[in-house]
């Protein structure tokens, strides 16, 4: 008898033991992970970390296995000349981070400053974005997006793409640095270069308004793009068919994404590199669903993100932490402020 009653115990701690279990990894199940990369290389350094398959970096993405590895753009430092021997190099070691599930979206060191002087060899910007274009989206031979299921581009505007995984869905945005691409032209001509910026904003406008009428039934939204809209000079005029230079190139772009957050009162959350300090903040008090992430990246965080998307998390539903050091960003977006 005594035996029998301590052999149902047991059981009863194995049962009990096991639901535990199961509990954990359904609670596991409603969460979406994910990753996020840019602002590098920009030295040799950062280089080796990229190179698959025995890169830190390289290696800690392969362990993760993302359903998409979203990279913001900057792939070079600023000041390295834009051959196409150098862009070629680059693609190929992005398309070894995360094979066929990679979701690219250009930066100002990409294009727009491969006119810069001290440069060894100083290129028309546009015609570096004509080829930026044709490598990784018009041609892409080695099929980055193959593998995220859904995605569909911007008819006319090839670099902006969107797809959904698990109810939370996804948007790219090429919006560069230096402005929005409207200053420091010193190459192209002008007009043309500030033509296309008036194109990439209205283009961004529509994929905007699109993203969030195709997001009405998702659980959250995350829109990825290069440039710190948010660092910027707030005095400045928004961008005009009359002012198309002495203007904030991001103030379009900035309030309709604040505006459409709060429309839509689910979730949404904004990465980009660029600029600034590595945070993860929400930068309105009254848009409680918005959030922002300057990604790792650039000189002071060598590091990728992984991000975890938790619906059952009303108050923090995004969680970030380094892929390699595993910590939380700060909250505050001020290096100097954190003493960093």
């Amino acid at each position: 008898m005594q035996r029998a009653v301590i052999f149902l115990i047991i059981l009863l701690i194995m049962q009990t033991s096991a639901q535990a279990v199961f509990a954990d990894d359904a609670a596991e199940d409603h969460k979406t992970r994910f990753a996020v990369i840019g602002d590098m290389p920009y030295s040799d350094s950062q280089h080796a970390l990229l190179e698959a398959p025995d890169g830190a970096i390289a290696a800690a993405l392969s362990a993760m296995n993302p359903p998409v590895l979203i990279h913001l753009g900057d792939f070079k430092k600023g000041r390295v000349t834009c051959t196409d021997a150098l862009f070629k190099a680059r693609y190929e070691q992005i398309s070894n981070l995360n094979p066929f599930k990679i979701a690219y979206t250009p930066g100002d060191n990409d294009w727009t400053d491969c006119d810069r002087f001290g440069m060894f060899t100083r290129y028309d910007e546009l015609e570096r974005l004509d080829f930026l274009r044709q490598l990784f989206f018009h041609q892409d031979d080695r099929q980055l997006t193959r593998d995220i299921p859904g995605l569909i581009r911007q008819q006319g505007f090839i670099e902006n793409a969107m797809w959904e995984i698990d109810g939370l869905m996804f948007a790219t945005l090429h919006i560069p640095g230096t402005n929005n691409g409207r200053k420091e032209i010193s190459r192209s001509d002008i007009n043309k270069a500030l033509d296309e910026a008036d194109y990439r904003d209205a283009s961004n406008e529509k994929w905007l308004h699109q993203l969030f009428e195709t997001a009405q039934s998702s659980q959250a939204v995350v829109i990825a793009f290069q440039a710190d809209i948010y660092k910027t000079d707030f005095t400045q005029p928004v961008c005009s068919t009359s002012n198309r230079t002495d203007c904030d190139g991001y103030k379009k772009t900035r309030d309709l994404i604040a505006k459409k957050a709060r429309q839509f009162n689910k979730p949404v959350l904004v990465i980009h590199g660029d600029t600034g300090a590595y945070c993860l903040q929400q930068p309105y008090t009254k848009i409680p669903n918005l959030w922002r992430l300057n990604a790792a990246g650039d000189y002071k965080q060598i590091d990728a993100n992984q991000v975890t998307f938790d619906p059952n998390n009303t108050a923090a539903p995004f969680e970030v932490l380094g892929l390699l050091d595993q910590q939380k960003p700060p909250k505050i977006c001020d290096y100097s402020f954190l003493g960093l």
